[in-house]
């Protein structure tokens, strides 16, 4: 089976003098087993040498990246420079770490998801990292998002799909940034392949993160309606977790099937089980 992983940039900005793009790395060093899965970031037994110098010289330090992770950044930041793209940049990171699946940013274009807040308005990171998520929400953009453009590498992967798969990712920051680039619904509908997302959202409870309040500032319901209305453009099946089938049917008007199940990812085994799930849908 072949498998090509699609990932946000949205959340892509510069740190200290380096373009970071977390998504994108995150599927990267999970997927070379090297990801600090104690975090949910970062590369496992990672320093902070880096870090702790900069603090020393008096700048700001409030996004971690370790010694490692930086110096993925740094080769990446060096290849942009030097006239590669975000994607070429992405695909040699991949092979050097000897990861067999490719790993594709949705576009080779700045996109960046900004939080509108009554403080002001924030970059994703600014917001969640820096603010700790604390500032009111007031709405959600996705700056350059109407300028950039699907990679021919993306396009080629989606139409040739015999199953595309939504990761319970936040429906507004992770996935809303792909899905905001023109034409890229468009692709997703058109597909012959089956489409089929996991829903984030158990109850009114995100697994993590602050979905629920970022899809109450769209005007999105907080449950696994709100994440299947926001898909149904393309969206042919939704899992849903046990205790939320009796939204089985406002789903289905939609025009989206859905399958109740247990959609806690708790550990490998479960992760397994799911994934399995997924591709006989």
């Amino acid at each position: 089976m072949d498998l090509t992983v699609v990932t946000n940039v949205g959340d892509n900005f510069w740190a200290y003098g380096v373009y970071v793009c977390p998504d994108v790395d995150v599927a990267t060093y999970t997927l070379a087993g090297i990801a600090d899965e104690s975090h949910g970031w970062g590369i496992s037994g990672d320093t902070y040498s880096v870090l702790s110098q900069l603090s020393a010289l008096g700048e700001e330090t409030w996004f971690r990246l370790g010694d490692r992770d930086l110096a993925h950044c740094l080769v990446r930041t060096s290849m942009l420079q030097h006239g590669a793209s975000l994607t070429e940049a992405t695909e040699r990171v991949r092979k050097k770490l000897g990861i067999r699946c490719r790993i594709l940013p949705a576009t080779d274009d700045p996109v960046e998801t900004r939080i509108l807040t009554q403080e002001g308005d924030l970059h994703l990171q600014e917001f969640w990292v820096r603010e700790r998520g604390l500032p009111k929400v007031t709405g959600i953009r996705y700056k350059g998002g109407r300028k950039a453009r699907v990679t021919k590498e993306v396009s080629d992967a989606v139409s040739r799909a015999d199953r595309i798969v939504v990761c319970p990712a936040n429906p507004i920051t992770s996935i809303g940034p792909i899905l905001a680039i023109p034409g890229f619904t468009k692709l997703l509908a058109d597909s012959y392949a089956k489409v089929v997302a996991v829903s984030p959202i158990v109850g009114k409870a995100p697994f993590s993160g602050p979905a629920g309040e970022f899809l109450r500032a769209r005007g999105s319901r907080v449950d696994s309606f709100g994440v299947a209305e926001l898909y149904s453009k393309f969206l042919d099946c939704i899992f849903i977790s046990e205790e939320d089938r009796e939204l089985g049917p406002d789903i289905r008007s939609l025009g989206v099937d859905f399958t109740a199940t247990d959609i806690q990812l708790d550990g490998p085994k479960a992760q397994l089980r799911l994934a399995k799930e997924l591709l006989k849908v």
